[in-house]
Parts: structure tokens; sequence; C-alpha cells
């Protein structure tokens, strides 16, 4: 044969068909067609539900955006955002006494335009348990209220009541209000008046506290348009936010169930690429007698890289093809069976899932392949007599950089996160060395227990140790995909628990606020009568935190922000003047005698009941950010007396469970002197609301928050959540079992070798059944620890550094992980050598010559 340079592609056209007939390129087919459509469906899916997920958490905000302001803006913002053919919605807050005859109560009072809200719906009831209709804002001259109003005003829907000196008529009661506060410490019930009452009121004035809220939403990317040109200049008083940045609860779901989603994502690319690698090296092999039989007839190098690069585009075009319908249906079925969940119709297929899918597919093809294929082109043609290599020991050097470059690529371009697309590819080559050596051990250590053994284990576990270099990579790649399975499968469970664990059965979904001494015993006789669980009653006083150790703490940038919760307080970043920093706020303290529920010690320790001496806990967060340490003396100002207390201990504070915590805790002493009102919370049953209602109605001068609504708003999110995560797990798992069956099949062709040895010598069919299930089993049980352990190392480090969470231990997955790998390595691998066993002696030694 002549390497003529017009008989190349046909002969490389023909070896594709031929072996396409014959089903030699199964394997890498499947691998390239998986990374494909994995990629391909994983990044359609998750990034429609990420779309589909953040449209409807701007329900949330009732917009797209939200610009506020504790002044009117500039009209430039509104004819800017006209320019753009957003639409605009208008809100004004501000706490105000509302009077019906002699009675009067302090409610959130929100004035609205009339085409609020933008996004989600605003419900109410126009009669008393009437049907919930979904509405814009009020019209002039009437209003929306909770339901507590009615009772605690004693009015009914159709009265008149006064804000301000306007009298305004009660229309109708609020069932859903989208952009519900999240602010702890609201005033009261909330209220919603048409805007252009406001002015009738007379209740703003010149120093009145109002917050302008002003609602944007339209085509997305007008709002983006609308987003880039309005960011450099909001000021430091002003926020612009969108759901995600609204420093809520619901926020903060967000963020963890798209780092999940990101995360899940980036594993099954992972997968993918290891089983193009794993292929790829198999097709290498399995083509060496090829291309040898080619250079004996006296081929070319050139002659043979030209036919298998044409063969091996051809091949990779192919497959790129089938993974992307693939992919496609994989993610209409996807879409399809979350559809009663989160509907993703307004969440539109874009064209990055193909490009990224066909840059992957091109990727894996080149960069996983190119140390095979070089390695076969060069195939000396004497391998036909000498035989063929088997694998050698595997070294490190720039042909392993090449995959890794490609991986670290597909990982930020699918991510954009840099951090975690080093930490998890770094991770990945730090557990696959250690996984090398401690394979290569525990081989070792099974040949001198298969000794002891029946013959079927002796031979299995012979053979491990005889192809412990094979068996090495084997179970590097098996412990890698069993590994990323059970990562993903208890992050997914412990995000989705940590969730819940926020709303358990007996969590307060009312707080009752400004209750005096007096009140205290009436409202403990009423939860016990009603059998209604509460909290307990916690005196507060508001204060100052004004010096550390005698430096004078500097008030950190005044904004809507000291208005949150003392958990998205804690989380707010402000720039920090210079000077010893503050709080930005006022502290609701408090003084216990215990140590409250789900507070733990970490520094220090609790004072004794009855001691005098003044002294202070702090929460171990706020400790860090303001630099304070055990034994530094901290002067507060609480209605204009100054109190000093020297801090005994620093407290760790479970923020995401609704229970009553407090940043600074005192001893009885150091407050005694100091009049306070005290703050409580129960968990009031729905039949039992309106004995509640009447009761409230009886002391005005209480504050309560209702947070069902907002309970409701994220279990809804949460479910949806849970279900797309569920639906990507699915996706992950078929890339990690694609892995499996790549790895398995590896070793066919000596399999076939050894299987034809050991008939010609007359082994039983049982006994040769038996081992090579016995073979795989061990090895699938020792992927399965190892992956266990490589598992726990790496939720521990997922749960602490990126989504926040407290590390936790999964020893019950272990048992999971040995048992289904052992499982299903052993299942795949007897499903693959199944139809070697039944051939006949001649046959595999036909076969392997």
């Amino acid at each position: 044969m002549t390497s003529s340079n017009n008989i190349w592609y046909k002969q490389s056209l023909r070896l594709l068909d031929h072996e396409l007939r014959r089903g030699e390129l199964t394997i890498i087919f499947l691998a390239i067609v998986l990374a494909v459509a994995t990629v391909f469906s994983l990044t359609g899916f998750s990034g429609q539900i990420k779309h589909a997920i953040v449209a409807n958490s701007t329900n949330t905000i009732a917009a797209d955006r939200v610009f506020g302001a504790s002044s009117p803006i500039d009209e430039k913002f509104i004819s800017k955002s006209e320019a753009l053919n957003l639409n605009v919605a208008l809100k004004a807050s501000t706490d105000s006494m509302v009077f019906f005859g002699d009675n009067m109560l302090l409610s959130e009072l929100d004035a609205v335009s009339t085409n609020y809200p933008l996004r989600g719906e605003l419900k109410i009831q126009r009669a008393i348990n009437g049907v919930e209709e979904v509405v814009g804002g009020p019209a002039r001259g009437e209003l929306w209220v909770e339901r507590s109003v009615l009772s605690r005003l004693g009015v009914e829907i159709g009265d008149t009541v006064e804000i301000g000196v306007a009298p305004l008529k009660i229309a109708g009661i609020l069932t859903n209000i989208p952009d519900r506060s999240y602010r702890f410490l609201v005033a009261g019930p909330t209220i919603l008046m048409n805007i252009e009452d406001l002015p009738a009121t007379d209740i703003v004035q010149p120093g009145s506290r109002m917050w302008h809220s002003y609602l944007f939403a339209g085509d997305p990317q007008a709002i983006e348009t609308f987003d880039e040109w309005i960011k450099p200049q909001v000021n430091d008083t002003q926020r612009w936010y969108d759901a995600k940045r609204a420093q809520n609860r619901l926020s903060t779901t967000l963020d963890s169930a798209e780092r999940f989603l990101s995360l899940a994502s980036m594993l099954g690319i992972v997968l993918a690429a290891v089983a193009v690698a794993v292929a790829s090296r198999r097709y290498g092999q399995r083509h060496q007698s090829v291309v040898a039989v080619f250079r004996a007839l006296g081929a070319s190098i050139s002659h043979v890289r030209k036919l298998y690069c044409l063969h091996w585009t051809l091949l990779s075009v192919i497959s790129i093809g089938a993974g992307l319908f693939l992919g496609y249906v994989l993610l209409l079925l996807g879409a399809n069976a979350i559809e009663q969940y989160l509907s993703l119709d307004d969440s539109p297929l874009t064209f990055t899932p193909f490009i990224t899918a066909i840059v992957t597919g091109l990727l894996c093809a080149v960069a996983f392949a190119i140390h095979p294929i070089k390695t076969l082109i060069h195939t000396s043609p004497l391998s036909v007599i000498r035989g063929f290599s088997t694998p050698k020991n595997v070294k490190f050097g720039w042909h392993q950089l090449i995959p890794l470059v490609a991986l670290l690529t597909l990982l930020l371009m699918f991510s954009g996160d840099i951090i975690m697309s080093f930490s998890l590819l770094a991770g990945g080559l730090l557990v696959s060395i250690i996984l090398l050596g401690l394979g290569r051990l525990v081989m070792n250590a099974g040949r001198s227990v298969g000794t002891k053994a029946g013959q079927s284990w002796h031979l299995a576990l012979a053979n491990l140790k005889r192809r412990a270099n094979e068996n090495s990579v084997q179970l590097v790649s098996f412990t890698i995909a069993i590994k990323l399975l059970l990562l993903i499968t208890v992050m997914k469970t412990s995000i989705i628990d940590e969730w819940q664990a926020q709303f358990p059965e007996d969590t307060p979904n009312q707080y009752l606020v400004n209750i005096t001494q007096e009140q205290i015993a009436p409202l403990e006789r009423f939860t016990e009568e009603n059998d209604i669980p509460h909290r307990g009653f916690f005196a507060v006083y508001r204060g100052r935190l004004t010096s550390i150790n005698g430096e004078q703490t500097i008030r950190i940038k005044d904004n809507k922000d000291q208005d949150l919760s003392e958990e998205e307080e804690k989380e707010t970043q402000d720039s920090e003047p210079e000077g010893r920093r503050g709080m930005g706020r006022e502290l609701g303290l408090t003084w216990l005698h215990d140590l409250p529920q789900q507070n733990k010690i970490l520094e220090g320790e609790w004072w004794q009941k009855g001691d005098t001496t003044p002294q202070v806990s702090v929460e171990s967060g706020v400790a860090e950010r303001l630099d304070i340490k055990l034994g530094d003396e901290l002067a507060f100002n609480i209605g204009g007396r100054e109190i000093s207390a020297s801090v005994t201990s620093l407290r760790e504070v479970n923020w995401k469970t609704r229970q009553l915590n407090f940043i600074m805790i005192f001893n009885q002493s150091v407050l005694a002197d100091f009049p306070a009102t005290s703050i409580s919370a129960w968990n009031v049953a729905p039949e039992k609301k309106d004995a509640f209602y009447q009761l409230i109605g009886q002391y005005p001068t209480i504050s309560m928050i209702d947070f069902d609504n907002i309970m409701k708003q994220l279990n809804q999110m949460i479910e949806q959540v849970t279900i797309a995560i569920e639906l990507i797990l699915v996706l992950v798992v078929l890339a990690g079992s694609l892995v499996l069956v790549a790895q398995v099949q590896a070793s066919m062709e000596e399999r076939e070798r050894e299987l034809a040895i050991l008939r010609t010598l007359g082994a039983k069919g049982s006994l040769l059944r038996n081992s090579i299930l016995f073979e795989f089993i061990a090895l699938g049980g020792i992927a399965g620890l190892m992956a266990s352990i490589g598992m726990e190392i790496g939720v521990f480090f997922l749960q602490t550094q990126t989504f926040d969470m407290t590390g936790s231990f999964h020893f019950s997955y272990w048992l999971v992980g040995i048992l289904s790998g052992a499982a299903f390595v052993g299942f795949i691998g007897m499903l693959s050598c199944y139809r070697l066993l039944n051939l006949t002696s001649v046959t595999l030694i036909r076969r392997t010559m």
C-alpha cells in the first residue's frame, strides 16, 4: 500500500462506515453524544430554571427593578425609563396612625399608584370570607387593609376611617401583597391607599420619615440597559435592586439555589468529560492493530494522520449533532416534568446552550483525544509481529495539561466563577492522585485476602492485582463518578433540609412588639386558654453602641438598610470610614438569665443568675466585624443615659430561623433601672386567628407583625427550586452512569484474551462468571468507600465555604456509596461481559488473534 494523497480520505470514510456498522465506535460515540447532550440539557434547563425562578422572584418586589430613596427622585430617571418603554409604578411608605372614633392604630401605610404592582398579584376580598380577586392599586378615596385592622380598630368593610385629616373608606381586605415588607420591626398592619390621596392626608411634612419606591418593569433587554445606565448614578442614601439584591430571606434562597444549579451542572460537565477521556483511550488501544497493518503495508505517518484526523472529525461531528438532538429532547422532557411546578413559558431558550454544547463537544473530542490519537498514529509497524503493548503506568506530562486546560475552560465558560472552577479542578486532581495510591494499596491487600477465599474470589482478587495499573485508573474513574453523584445528592438534601428547617411546624407566624409589663399577664393567660405556643416575653431596650474600650465608634452610612432585621444588618456590607467602626442603627438590647435556644457559646462563659457585675454577650459575627474580643468594655447610650459592660462571652446565633435572637444580651442588673417594652413570638393556628385579632384589638399600643404570607411566599419558592434541583440531579446521574459504562468497556479486549486462555485451560463457566462478577463488585465497593470519604470532605468545604452552612457528617451515605458502587459496577460489568461469557473457546481465540 502506498500513501497516495488521493486515497487517504476514501480509506477514512470506508473505515468509519465499517466501524459504525460493526458497532466498534459505540462507546466513543455515546461518550461524546452524552457529553454534548448533558451540557446542552444542563445549560439550557438550568438556564431556563434560573430565568424562571428569578422571573417569579420579581413578584416578591412587585417589579423587575426598584429604586428606593428617602425623597422623590430626579425626573430624568422617569424620562429615561419612558424612553426605554418601561412601565413605572409608584409607592410611598411611612408609619401613620389610623383613627376610627376614639380608637386608633399605628400602621404601615403604603400609598401606591393604580398600576401597582407591575409583577406578581395583589389580592383582596371585598367581604369577610369573600372570593379572592386580583386587583391593581386602590381607587381614590378607598383603603385596602389587612384583616387584623378590622378587629383592632373595631371597624367593618365599608366604614370610613381617618388617616391624617383625610376620611377614607375601607373597601377590601388584603390577602396577598407581592412586595410585603421583610422588615422585622414594622410599625403594624399594612394599609394600602391611592398615592393621589396622600397630599390630602397632610401627614407628609418637612422631616417626615417617608420612603419612596419607584417600580420598573419591561422587556429584559431594556431593563438591562436601564440597569447599566442608572447604577453609576445611585448615591449612598438610595437603593437600586432586583429580587436577588433585595436583602431578604428570598434573595438568600435564590442565591443558594443558583449556586447549587451551577455546581450540579459543572459536575455534569466533569463527568461527561471523564467519559470522553476514558472512551478516547479505549479507542486508541482498539485501533492499534489497524494502524500497525497500515504502517506494515507502507503507509506513511502523514497518510495515517490525515486518515484518522478525518475519521475522528467526522465521528465528532456526527456525535455532536446526535448530542444536540438528544439534549433538546431531554430539555423538553425536563420542561414538561416541571411545568406544573414552575412555568418556563416566559423563559426562552437562547443560543447559549447550543454554543456551549458544541464548544464542549469540540473541546472534548480534541483535548481528551489528542494524546490517544497521537499515540495511535505513531504505532510501530513491528507491533504486528511483537504484539501490542499493555497499558503503561500513568505518567504526568504535557498531554495531561491539555485536557486539564480544556476542562477548566469548560468550567469557566459555563459558571463564570473562577474560584469555584479552580477549586473543583484542583480538588479533583488532588483526590485523583490520592485515589491512585490508595487504590494500589487496597488492591495489593486484596491479593493476600484472596488467597484465603474461594476459587472465584481468589481469581477475582488476583486479576485486580495483576491489572493494578489499569484498575487504578478504572478505580479513580469509578470513585470520581460515585463521589460526584453522592456529593450532589447530599448537597441537594442538605440545602433543602436547611431551607425546610427554617420553618418547622412550630415556627412563629405572629410577632408582638411594644408589649408593656402590665399586658404580659393577660397575654400569657390567653395563650394558655387557647393553647397557643409562644417563645416567651423578652424585654427590649433601644440603645446605640457608643464606644469600645473608651474609643468612640463612628456610625456607618445611614440609609434604608438601618431598618433591616439583625440578620440583614449582619449581612450588609458598607464602606467603612476612618475610625472605630460601630453599628449603623440603634440595637434591640435585652437581658436574660439563661442562654437562648439555638445559641452556642464560642468563647467565654455565660453568667450566673444573680451576678451583679455588668456583663454583655455579643453575637460572634458582629464581634468579628467590629473587632470585639473577650474582656472589651462596651459603652451604650439608652434614652440619653450611658451604661457600660464587659464582654464575657461570644455567641454563635442561627439567624436563619424565625426565633427571637439578639446581637447584644446583658445580665439583668445592667438594665434593671431602664423602662422597657417586651416582644413575643406566637404560632397562631388559622382557626384561632379571629380570637387572636380580637385580643390584639384590646391593646392598640401593641404592634403585630403577621409573618404568614411571607412564609407562604418562601415555601412556594422553595418547592419550585426543590423540583428543579431534583430534575438536574437526574441528568447528572445519567452522565455519571456513562462514565461507569465507558470504564467497564475499556477493559473488554484484555478480558477476551483472559477468557480465551482460561477456557482453553478448562475453567468452568461458573468460575469465570463468578470471578468477573466478584472482581467488579470488589472494584465498585472499593470505589464506593473512597468516594464516600471524598464526598464527606467535599461536602464539608462546600457547606462551610460556598453555601454558608454549618458543616455536618453523613455517615449513612457511606453505606449507600459502598453498596450502590458494588451493585452498579457489578451489574454493568456483568452486563458488558455477558456476551463474552457465552462465546465458545474457539470463537474467543479467533476474536483475540
